[in-house]
């Protein structure tokens, strides 16, 4: 009787996860969820670069908090509605701090506006942010890496790039379309890179409402609470520092809203 293969336990491409060193760009970083991600990725050794627009002083004082711990942190300004600005951005932390392994695509904007209000200027505004200075520092980012390096690419989606939305038609149809290239680019950039998403639900009130109360929002959801910043880091972090045989995948963190 003939022997039974043995299972295969060395594979022939490893995507590694991101290790103590390594530098990490997180777009859009100077508050909110990107802050917290920032600080989770400096306590476990990563080198990070803070991006901002307008937050300067809180990317400043983050970047202080994280050296202060003893890590290591620089501060990078771009405005990335302008994928001129968003290829200079990389072209500075690579000369600063070192081709990144993790890029994590995180700024964004969420303005209301209806069929009646939208235009083509307004559409242009949210795909330059949302998916072409993306694309530009993903396709820099992978230009970037060594022959026998590995990356880890994650994009901050919004429960709205599934679902239709038509009180902000724009944002959510970027959303919709950074979600488009999530896919493509795991395709492309597989097996040296891994490309995934976080889709969050109901976590913070958009800035422009940072007063609202978040409890009508969660009216209706199988987990009946708002989420919590930590439980879209962990997501955030499942992809960055594990999951070498996940790519292309949506991970929703919307206490259940993809299933209504």
């Amino acid at each position: 009787m003939g022997m039974l293969p043995r299972p295969q336990t060395t594979p022939l491409h490893s995507t590694r996860g991101a290790a103590p060193g390594e530098v990490a760009l997180v777009t859009g970083s100077a508050r909110r969820i990107g802050a917290a991600l920032i600080r989770e990725l400096a306590s476990r050794g990563l080198t990070v670069a803070i991006h901002f627009k307008n937050s300067e002083r809180e990317a400043t004082a983050l970047a202080e908090e994280v050296e202060s711990a003893g890590g290591t942190a620089r501060t990078f300004q771009a405005n990335l509605d302008l994928v001129s600005e968003a290829e200079k951005l990389f072209e500075e932390v690579v000369d600063s701090l070192g081709p990144p392994a993790v890029l994590v695509h995180n700024a964004s904007r969420f303005e209301e506006c209806d069929l009646s209000k939208a235009n083509s200027e307004k559409l242009r505004r949210e795909l330059a942010l949302h998916v072409e200075s993306p694309l530009a520092l993903s396709r820099a980012f992978a230009d970037a890496l060594a022959p026998d390096a590995s990356g880890r690419i994650v994009a901050l989606l919004d429960w709205r790039a599934s679902q239709p939305d038509p009180t902000v038609l724009p944002y959510s149809i970027s959303k919709g379309a950074l979600w488009g290239m999530v896919r493509n680019l795991a395709l492309e950039l597989a097996p040296q890179v891994t490309v995934n998403a976080v889709s969050p639900g109901v976590i913070l009130p958009a800035s422009s409402r940072e007063h609202e109360s978040l409890d009508r929002l969660t009216v209706g959801l199988p987990i009946q609470r708002p989420g919590l910043v930590d439980e879209v880091i962990e997501a955030c972090c499942f992809f960055i520092f594990g999951a070498g045989f996940t790519t292309g995948t949506i991970l929703p963190v919307d206490g259940g809203r993809h299933l209504l």
